[in-house]
């Protein structure tokens, strides 16, 4: 994990410019790791995976996706991992890399994050030292967008918790507009499958 998306995992505890993203599929919330009908992609070692910091939505981003839907935003599939690393976390969900990432050279890697119950605005106060951009509508839902030195991340509000998106790459783009579009990109998916 990079420093940037341990900084942001860290002080969020969970864990451009005004135009309409469409993505295809029907909202539909996944439902909790502990009582899922659709079971999460890996076995989970971590115990209270879902607790009362990370249950204010039943949006699980580890068992939201297809493979190809991943796929069709440049991630691997099988790269998947759980984000949460200590038992009853502030946050759940997962991390991927992109499908340029290899050990030796790095890449892209995503993760998808479900914490903090606040709004999208209190959220925003709380992370004023990030760079947030002009708020775009997605399906009719406001989204966030912040660059922060290797990554970017796109954030939303899932019933009462917020879903942080984060990208990050080993050779970050110009004004991190690569990352940004990615995160973006991989937010308007989740925003059209979370409640």
């Amino acid at each position: 994990m990079s420093r940037g998306i341990a900084t942001f995992a860290v002080a969020a505890s969970l864990v451009l410019g005004g135009c309409t993203v469409v993505v295809p599929g029907d909202p539909v919330g996944a439902q909790q790791s502990h009582n899922s009908p659709k079971p999460l992609p890996f076995t989970p070692t971590i115990k209270d995976r879902t607790n009362d910091r990370t249950d204010g939505t039943s949006f699980e981003p580890c068992n939201a996706y297809s493979n190809a839907e991943l796929a069709a935003l440049e991630i691997n599939p099988d790269s998947i991992e759980d984000a949460a690393k200590v038992d009853a976390a502030n946050y759940r969900g997962c991390h991927w890399r992109g499908i340029d990432y290899t050990i030796r050279h790095g890449g892209t890697r995503y993760s998808q994050i479900v914490g903090r119950e606040m709004t999208l605005e209190q959220y925003k106060r709380y992370m004023a030292s990030l760079r947030w951009q002009t708020d775009r509508t997605v399906h009719g839902r406001t989204l966030a967008v912040a660059a922060e030195n290797d990554n970017c991340l796109a954030v939303f509000r899932s019933a009462e918790s917020i879903v942080a998106t984060i990208v990050a790459t080993t050779n970050t783009s110009p004004g991190n507009t690569v990352e940004c579009e990615r995160a973006v990109a991989f937010a308007s998916l989740a925003i059209s499958k979370a409640p």
